[in-house]
């Protein structure tokens, strides 16, 4: 008898969804619409079956995408049953020949596709019929199978034959032989007698982009033959994944029995080779597949390239296609393909040739840690459960899961990103999005003899988003989040590893990793201290001139101020009002005292990733340089002899910059991991066979032209190169804050400031002048894109806190001085300051938030550190300006205070003159004009105000009532 035994055995750690009371649970098995459960096992969330579920499969064999479906429910007498989790299980790996059997712990899932720590255990048998074969190695891939011959087809449907196959009568217990169904081979239905009167026709191909193309230094054209004509795009240098976006346009006049027979080719190329053996792949489909297709069209299809002599070379690329047949009367369908969405099935939409197969591969993600998650939910209740003595003191207000994605399913895949999000689980709404991050799969692989499969870690991956400032409002940057724009904040790091194995299919989907891996992964967390020093050097087209202006560096968590979870250092500028420039723009008046910051911070060394990949960035600006210098003195129609020396060492200077030895991991302070070890062979082979391609040039170059086409390749080769997946040093964030609100933020990653004791591994800006216009966050960034917050001049360092002296010995153009400060502060109360009101709710000494409370006396040198003389007070920067300083008019404006008590008569107020702050004036009166100042008209009431009709603006007190008049009156 052919079956299906599923044993349902014992399940645990059910989640008790009872209110009153505990479950009920029973088990329900679905296969193929057909259900069947389990006896019901009352007050238990530990139950245990042994139940055997019994399917009949008639004789049929299971196909390799069968599965059942389980789900564990709880049981009521009253009302709907309550569905405690859920699992899918494939059956694929019971396919292997013989009778099967396979014990599982099925992880169960809620509602939301959550994993649970609920386990149900299992026990499947299959009995196949006699003579049934294995599944193993038959074609498991997604989308449409396309038959690749070129002659006639004069069927309806090309079909193939297949092997029969044995069954058992249910009846009568008897084996017979059955024909097996037909395999369709996907050609062309005929479902009409097609015309033989000639037609115009016209074929539309767009040829969008290629992924995945096999081959090492490859410079791939596409080439497409309709018919008797041929067409091809441009030439892409150095690149396994092309973008083309080129159309053509194929007109002929044929009948439709003629026409619809001919094949369309695709051919890629690399035009690198000779012709005999620059064929990467190609795809054929015959005319009138597509016409049958609905509106007579493939819109943005995938095909997958092959060897069109050896189908059982596997694939050789992917090339993403639009094809168009319009013939009399017919409209064209839009030609521009959607943008593709990561979470789809690419797979699926895809075109593949009959014989030609993929590998199932599995990426074996694991996960041990993540920190500096931000807080996602409101402390409202929790305030309210620590009053009556049930709130926990150290409740971090985030409840995260982690999410991995991918869309691909067998290898090669045309899929090239793989997305890590990480959510908050909220009991009341959705989950909220905290953070999410791409990995490319290029950058973590390689292609040719020397590749390498997909790997990665154990290391620390960032995550960007939007502010980390928690608001219970929705936040206009929150689309940040979830990858759309650039991240303007940390939001955290996770540490995962990644290893992709092929032909092997995991029994679950998730696990727990094993003790003796969690001990491993320690050696990979020790932490280094790090300095990241930053001068300011002015900041002009300053935008926000209503509130001081601060600007503040952080790295990671360190350094943000806004942050309460994080402790405070001397991260940002003193704030400073902007003076305007006399043109149009503001500055702030640093003048002769410029603010300098300094960060602590602690991370892992990974110096010698960051340090090769400052020495292949140095080489490609050095090469970038050299290469603008010929194409002047080409352009200049400089003699012949000039441009070849200019050439040559161009060329020398390049073969001395790439035999400059990569810097290796030194014992004691780094550790590689097996991504690190590929990509350094990888790259010393590239590095070498580069030389060699330079070499050649340099020997063998006649036309200038001819070598320039060479030279950018290498260059294109060497930014390959020049790529760092395991970069976890969070980048260098400098946000310009005003009114305690982010206003514009610039992102520099950290390798770019890193110090090295070797000068060809530091970072190209490091400690160098650097000018940074900032941009604004979010979706202002493009509103407001032709609008400056402000032009930066900041020398940026990042070094090991004990390579500190370093900055200090280059910073040679004044003299670094430590200040020690404190803000002091009052309260009016009626027109007097004082700091001992009940009103007051700063303390008397504080920093610059009124936040921490700072006295003076409390304040004591460092060891080895003295006071350079006394307390005194800074004036603010702006002060040291006149109010019309840079203006060539001035408007002086002042108000007028007048109060009374009730039924009295309306009198001056005590102070009558008073400014926009209610700080006494001068009379306007009594007002001298400023030396080469003169008026331009008289004092006037401004009635551009919510007043009356003679400019006043009356409040009522309990005793008294006030009025206000605003004067303004213009001079030059």
């Amino acid at each position: 008898m052919t079956s299906l035994d599923v044993t349902v055995i014992s399940a645990e750690k059910l989640p008790d969804i009872e209110r009153f009371g505990k479950l009920d649970p029973y088990c329900s098995v679905q296969f193929q619409g057909l259900k069947k459960k389990t006896r019901v096992i009352e007050d238990n969330d530990v139950p245990v079956w042994n139940e055997t579920l019994t399917f009949d499969l008639k004789g049929v064999p299971l196909a390799s995408n069968d599965e059942i479906h389980i789900e564990v429910k709880d049981h009521e007498l009253i009302g709907r049953n309550k569905v405690v989790g859920t699992a899918t299980i494939p059956l694929r790996n019971l396919l292997k020949g013989g009778e099967q059997t396979q014990q599982l712990d099925v992880t169960l899932k809620d509602s939301n596709k959550r994993e649970l720590p609920s386990k149900v255990k299992l026990k499947i048998t299959y009995k196949p019929p006699p003579g049934a074969k294995s599944a193993a190695g038959g074609d498991t891939g997604g989308g449409t199978v396309v038959a690749q011959d070129d002659e006639e087809d004069e069927e309806d449907e090309e079909e193939e034959e297949a092997a029969p196959v044995e069954v058992v009568d249910p009846n009568t217990g008897e084996v017979k032989v059955i024909p097996a169904k037909k395999k369709k081979k996907g050609r062309r239905k005929k479902s009409r007698k097609l015309s033989n009167k000639k037609q115009p026709f016209q074929i539309r191909i767009k040829v969008l982009e290629a992924r995945q193309l096999q081959g090492t230094n490859i410079q791939p054209l596409a080439r497409v033959n309709v018919y008797n004509q041929t067409k091809q795009t441009r030439v892409k240098k150095s690149t396994h994944s092309p973008f083309w976006n080129e159309s053509f346009f194929f007109n002929f006049n044929m009948s439709p029995a003629d026409l619809f027979d001919e094949l369309i080719e695709f051919q890629v190329f690399n035009s690198r080779k000779l012709r005999s053996d620059s064929l990467i792949g190609s795809f054929k489909m015959d005319i009138g597949m597509v016409y049958d297709e609905p509106s007579h069209a493939f819109i943005g299809k995938w095909l997958l390239l092959s060897d069109p002599e050896d189908n059982m070379a596997g694939c050789k690329g992917y090339l993403k296609i639009c094809a168009i047949v319009l013939g009399p009367g017919d409209e064209s369908p839009s030609i521009k393909a959607a943008t593709q969405d990561e979470s789809e099935d690419i797979e699926a939409n895809l075109l593949r040739p009959a014989g030609v197969t993929l590998r199932p591969a599995t990426f074996n993600l694991r996960l041990f840690r993540a920190e500096d998650i931000p807080r996602m939910d409101s402390d409202v209740i929790e305030g309210v459960k620590k009053v009556i003595g049930l709130g926990d003191e150290n409740k971090e207000f985030v409840d995260p899961y982690f999410i991995f994605s991918f869309a691909g399913k067998e290898f090669p895949s045309m899929c090239e990103r793989i997305k890590f999000i990480i959510k908050d689980w909220d009991r009341i709404s959705n989950d909220d999005v905290i953070c999410s991050s791409i990995l490319n799969v290029n950058s973590i692989s390689a292609f040719g003899e020397n590749g390498f499969l997909p790997t990665f870690g154990p290391c620390y991956i960032n995550f960007y988003g939007s502010t980390r400032e928690y608001s219970d409002l929705p936040d206009e940057f929150d689309d940040l989040n979830m990858g759309k724009g650039e991240g303007v904040a940390y939001r955290g790091r996770a540490l995962l590893e990644l290893k992709t194995k092929l032909g092997e299919l995991p029994e679950t989907s998730i696990e727990s990793i094993p003790d003796d891996d969690l001990l491993k992964i320690q050696k990979y967390l020790r932490r280094r201290n790090y300095k990241l020093h930053a001068a300011f050097l002015s900041a002009t087209m300053v935008t926000c001139i209503d509130a001081p202006v601060e600007f503040e560096v952080s790295i990671g968590n360190y350094g943000n101020k806004l942050d309460s979870g994080v402790a405070p250092c001397s991260s940002t500028t003193q704030p400073t009002n902007a003076v305007f420039d006399g043109c149009h723009y503001y500055f702030l008046p640093w003048s002769g005292t410029k603010p300098c910051t300094v960060v602590d911070s602690a991370w892992e060394d990974i110096s010698f990733r960051l340090e090769a990949l400052n020495l292949l960035l140095k080489i490609v600006d050095s090469l970038e340089s050299n290469m603008e210098r010929v194409r002047i003195s080409m352009r200049t129609k400089l003699p012949l002899p000039e441009l070849a020396q200019l050439l040559i060492s161009m060329l020398d200077e390049l073969l001395v910059d790439l035999k400059k030895p990569l810097p290796q991991p030194e014992k004691g302070y780094h550790l590689e991991n097996d991504l690190d070890r590929n990509m350094q062979s990888y790259r010393k082979v590239e590095l070498q066979e580069i030389i060699e391609h330079v070499n050649k040039v340099r020997e063998n170059a006649t036309d200038i032209n001819e070598a320039m086409v060479e030279v950018e390749s290498v260059l294109q080769r060497i930014k390959n190169l020049a790529i760092e997946p395991q970069n976890s040093l969070p980048d260098v964030v400098i946000w310009m804050i005003s009114n305690e609100k982010r206003i514009a933020y610039h992102r520099i990653p950290a390798y770019e400031v890193l110090y090295s004791a070797n000068p060809n591994y530091i970072g190209r800006q490091c400690g160098k002048v650097q000018s940074i216009q900032m941009k604004f966050p979010g979706l202002k960034a493009e509103k407001e894109k032709y609008e400056i917050p402000t032009l930066l001049r900041v020398k940026l360092w990042l070094g090991l806190a004990k390579q500190e002296d370093v900055w200090h010995k280059n910073q040679t153009e004044g003299e670094l001085a430590v200040f020690a400060e404190t803000y002091e502060n009052q309260v009016s109360i009626l027109g007097s300051w004082t700091d001992g009101s009940l009103t007051m709710t700063r303390p008397k000494f504080s920093d610059v938030q009124g936040k921490i409370s700072l006295p003076k006396e409390n304040f004591v040198p460092p060891t080895g550190w003295k006071w350079d003389g006394d307390w005194y007070i800074n004036q603010e920067l702006s002060l040291l300006y006149d109010k019309d300083a840079g203006h060539k008019t001035y408007l002086e404006d002042m108000y007028e205070n007048q109060s009374r008590i009730p039924v009295g008569t309306w009198g001056l107020n005590k102070q009558p003159w008073t400014d926009v702050k209610s700080d006494p004036v001068t009379p306007k009166d009594e007002i001298k004009l400023p030396e080469g100042w003169k008026w331009d008209d008289d004092w006037q009431i401004d009635l551009s105000r919510a007043v009356d009709e003679d400019g006043k603006f009356v409040t009522c007190c309990t005793y008294v009532n006030f009025w206000q008049i605003r004067c303004v009156k213009k001079r030059n």
